[in-house]
């Protein structure tokens, strides 16, 4: 038997090796008592130096077991195949004092005297007190084994005392020792109730258990892989302390306390994630893209019989995302410990940094740079990103390291120029680290694990010098027998684990053993899965470990038995596990166009998928305090879903009988006028806290209805099938004249056509009014409504007004971008500028915020799954296209802010944010750093509701004039019958 010399591990070894003697004699090739008791002593002589608790009680153990060992075979025949070494120890008498003095004086060394009488290797006294009979008990000290091993630490104290005291009761219970549970335990000495007993015959059945194949084998097969893994820790020196270190081998009691002690005091509280409910609302019902849900024409008859009008309060089932084109897959993602920023490490080396402050309406990429050569001339693709609380690790292909520390003052405005106030510096570079498979950062320390594919975990540490440089120092090399794909701390930083291609699950317990030196590596369990591991995450409060890879399914390992609790088939390998951090959910890989989101609480049943176009998804992170989750994979984009419904009003959404078609806000923000495919048009109070019905009517057929109001709030205009209807908001009558008018609206003009009108909008100064059927008429307001002039184009399907009225544009199904200069003090005046053709059905247009003379900003989409803005410069009398940005189906509605956000509505029931604020500028895009128009092609935040059932028929923002609008409000109606007011708090 080979003597496991490794100064990570001691304490169990010591346990495991007086264990196998006890079990089962030795021949003459084996260790014989005297070497054995050597190496006993070597190894506590190096124990002694760390101060290990453990240390006197192993040896007192290790004495008592070596004595009666002893004892039995000499009162036994020879012809047990014991050793003649063995033989002459156990003749000597282990009781005596002496019969330890030779192999312990050649072996202790440098220990003082001192130190074993006091007790700190063993209590010589309380051995040699113990007496051959095995019915007299001796008054031994009973220590405490609570901080062993396994499952030796949950020996109750009755048991601890019969373990010291009683040799008949040590031989059970120190089968519970790990590694050995397999074992059969037989009786050493048995007194038979016959005539010979009485003589004093003593049978000895231990020779025969012992030496029988089974029981050998197991025991050679317990030791074993008891040992193969601590044989492959190796403790590196460090500089300025050159010592190996032992940690002290601690019950799974104990060190679940230790791990709950630096978890957080106060836990998340979690629920269900709003949008899960809002997700699995809206699979259920049978909202239909034609019109509303059947579940509002499934009332019960007892519903029915209660009028309750054309609405009813509904729950949101809306779905924010925010979505970051990054060109290329991304392999890893990583929140700061703030949750303010989020890292995205991308296969075009390039690593982003995110601003997903709580109060941004549309995130910014706030970095993005090229991870060029290193120190060692390499460049990498980041496959790993670690954010700790002071650096950010991110490794790949490189074979390198890089620690990065980011600098995030409170402020995080971008400058005109583009150059952004953050840095994230290069600082340090561990090179020959191999291709770097997983980082991860011990909790509020600057402790790094590493795995690689050259079979080790560096554990390593950077420190930051007086001068301020930035070094690193290696503390523990483990080596494996394959890549190591998967390294974690455990949320209190007192355990890792870590994973490779060979299946090998290790747990190893992470713990400072002597004040002032870093913490040390002890074995502590180790479980073979299958096939290859790709992932290890554990539960917020470690009471799981979830494990998966390329065995096709999720493992979940209780931490209190390291047992399996359970195992969740997948369709694919499981490249990615993600625990939320209130730890109720889990979100995982393992299918391959969608994630699934499992609930804890029910035995990890499926509550969920989330759908993924275009590729197979390879990371998710849950923010640090479960309010985003972030999914990347084998698509261009990084898709983050808020998991909070706090932009999502209370008693701002309500479903309808019909489909909603037109939606508008009064100027003043107060009212909202929705108009819905039957032709009945409501007016709800805006500001407060829930909708309030305020008026309601029913004009013309219904079908295509407009809604808008004018800029200075005196009418409303609205056309529904061939009719056109101007109310008044304001009361102008001559007292005596006119009969009062106590109602909130009445009608000042009506025009009923042959064909229904397809587009109506106002001029900035509310001064005149363009309504379209066959063709496009420029109505007086002022002048009951006359028509001043009829443009030519025909077909139009949406017009416009720049914001400063200089500029008039059409767009339809005629293919052709009609703008006219709009400048002259009549219509009739006006002279086209350009006529554009696109080869596409346009159906709507929208102005960008006017903030220069002479330079304006026209978005336009339609059939081509587009929204292309372009740039026009009057007094050049050019224009060119500056912007396309992509859709997933037909745009049916565009609205742009005067504070620069762009929002297009399709056809599949997704509503997209765009920020184009860097055109209020005043310079034209191609003076601009491109930076600046990336950000409009690369961030998204985008709104949906039933996906796919559902068509963005009309939206609108509130106007930042409005009364008491000091955030960003949009409202959103579609086919599903619902209308809904979004919260988008502006930037600070």
């Amino acid at each position: 038997m080979k003597v496991i010399h490794t100064s990570t591990n001691a304490t169990i070894d010591l346990l495991q090796i007086a264990t196998a003697y006890y079990f089962y004699p030795m021949d003459d090739s084996d260790l014989n008592a005297d070497e054995l008791a050597a190496s006993i002593v070597s190894e506590a002589q190096r124990n002694a130096q760390t101060e290990l608790r453990a240390t006197s009680e192993i040896l007192k153990l290790a004495g008592v077991v070596l004595r009666d060992r002893a004892s039995s075979f000499s009162r036994g025949n020879n012809s047990n195949g014991l050793s003649p070494s063995m033989q002459n120890a156990g003749n000597s008498n282990y009781s005596s004092s002496n019969a330890l003095t030779s192999p312990i004086a050649n072996s202790i060394g440098g220990i003082s005297n001192s130190s074993i009488n006091s007790g700190l290797l063993y209590d010589r006294s309380a051995i040699n007190s113990l007496s051959d009979d095995e019915e007299t008990g001796s008054n031994v000290a009973i220590p405490e084994y609570s901080h062993l091993p396994g499952k030796f630490g949950s020996l109750s104290f009755s048991e601890s005392a019969e373990l010291t005291n009683s040799p008949t009761n040590r031989t059970k219970l120190l089968s519970k020792l790990d590694g050995l549970e397999g074992c059969n335990t037989p009786r050493r000495l048995d007194r038979v109730g016959s005539n010979d007993d009485a003589s004093g015959v003593i049978r000895n059945d231990f020779r025969d258990a012992a030496v029988s194949p089974r029981t050998r084998s197991v025991i050679e097969e317990a030791m074993g892989n008891a040992s193969s893994g601590s044989e492959r820790v190796k403790s590196i020196s460090r500089k300025p302390h050159g010592r190996n270190h032992t940690t002290t081998t601690l019950s799974n009691t104990a060190v679940g306390e230790m791990e709950t002690a630096r978890l957080p005091k106060v836990s998340l509280s979690e629920m269900m994630p709003a949008w899960v409910k809002r997700k699995i609302t809206a699979e259920s019902t049978g909202t239909r893209k034609s019109g509303v849900g059947n579940s509002t024409q499934s009332k019960n008859s007892e519903q029915k019989q209660h009028y309750y009008g054309q609405y009813e309060i509904h729950s949101s089932e809306t779905i924010i995302s925010h979505e970051f084109n990054r060109g290329n897959w991304t392999w890893a993602m990583e929140w700061s410990p703030d949750g303010n920023y989020l890292a995205l490490a991308t296969e075009n080396h390039d690593l982003a940094i995110v601003d997903a402050g709580m109060s941004a309406s549309l995130w910014k990429v706030i970095h993005d740079d090229h991870i060029g050569r290193l120190k060692n001339d390499t460049t990498h693709t980041i496959r790993a990103i670690a954010w700790g609380t002071t650096f950010i690790a991110i490794g790949g292909t490189g074979d390198a390291v890089s620690i990065i520390e980011p600098y995030l003052p409170a402020s995080s405005s971008l400058r005109p120029s583009g150059i952004t106030k953050q840095s994230f510096r290069v600082v340090d570079v561990i090179t020959e680290t191999g291709f770097v498979s997983a980082l991860s950062w011990q909790k509020n320390s600057n402790i790094l694990a590493i795995g690689n594919r050259e079979d080790q975990c560096l554990v390593v540490k950077v420190c930051r010098g007086n001068d301020s440089s930035v070094n690193t120092n290696i503390l523990h090399n483990v080596e494996r027998s394959d890549w190591v794909n998967a390294v974690r701390f455990s949320p209190g930083g007192t355990k890792l684990a870590i994973g490779d291609r060979s299946g090998l699950l290790s747990v190893f317990l992470f713990v400072v053993v002597e004040q002032g030196e870093p913490p040390a590596l002890s074995s502590l369990q180790n479980i073979t899965m299958e096939d290859n591991i790709l992932d290890i995450q554990w539960a917020p409060d470690a009471k799981y470990l979830y494990v998966g890879g390329e065995d096709y399914c999720i493992t979940v390992i209780g931490t209190s038995k390291w047992d399996v609790l359970q195992k969740i088939g997948r369709d694919r390998w499981v490249p990615f596990l993600a625990p939320s951090r209130g730890g109720s959910y889990l979100v995982s890989g393992g299918s391959e166009n969608s994630v699934s989101l499992f609930d804890v609480k029910k035995e990890w049943r499926e509550v969920t998928s989330l759908p993924l176009d275009g590729g197979i998804p390879l990371f998710a992170k849950w923010h640090p305090k479960d309010q985003y989750l972030a999914i990347s994979g084998q698509f261009n984009d990084v898709i983050v879903y808020e998991t909070s419904c706090r932009r999502l009003l209370e008693g701002k959404c309500l479903r309808s009988k019909s489909a909603v078609v037109a939606v508008d806000f009064s100027p003043n923000g107060k009212i909202l006028a929705v108009g819905m495919e039957s032709g009945i048009i409501t007016f709800f109070d805006a500001g407060s806290s829930i909708f309030v019905t305020l008026y309601e009517t029913v004009i013309g057929t219904g079908g295509d209805v407009t809604i808008r109001w004018s800029p200075n709030g005196r009418v409303i205009a609205i056309s529904s099938g061939s009719t056109f209807v101007l109310l008044d908001t304001v009361y102008s009558g001559e007292s005596g004249k006119h009969p009062q008018n106590n109602s909130r609206f009445f009608v000042r003009k009506v025009i009923q056509a042959g064909v229904n009108f397809a587009s109506l909008t106002f001029s900035p100064k509310s001064e005149w009014l363009a309504l379209t059927d066959t063709r496009t008429q420029i109505l007086d307001i002022k002048n009951n409504c006359n028509c001043v002039r009829v443009l030519d184009q025909e077909n139009v399907l949406s017009s416009g007004w720049s914001p400063d009225g200089s500029l008039f544009a059409l767009v339809g199904t005629r293919d052709v971008v009609s703008i006219y200069d709009a400048r002259a003090k009549s219509p009739s005046d006006w002279e086209l500028l350009f006529s554009i053709s696109f080869d596409i059905t346009l159906n709507t247009l929208c102005w960008g915020p006017s903030i220069k003379k002479g330079l304006q900003y026209l978005a336009f989409g339609g059939d081509d799954k587009r929204a292309t803005v372009l740039e026009i410069r009057t007094f050049e009398r050019t224009w060119e296209e500056i912007l396309g940005i992509p859709s997933k189906s037909n745009i049916n509605d565009l609205d742009w802010n005067d504070k620069g956000l762009l929002c297009i509505g399709d056809d599949d029931g997704v509503v997209s944010i765009v920020d184009l604020s860097y055109l209020k500028s005043g310079r034209a895009v191609n003076e601009m750093n491109y930076n600046w128009q990336r950000q409009g092609l690369i961030c998204t935040m985008k709104l949906t509701r039933n996906l796919g059932r559902n068509a963005i028929t009309s939206l609108r923002w509130l106007s930042s004039n409005a009364v008491r609008n000091n955030r960003n409000l949009l409202v959103v109606g579609g086919s599903d019958g619902i209308v809904e007011i979004v919260d988008l708090p502006d930037r600070r």
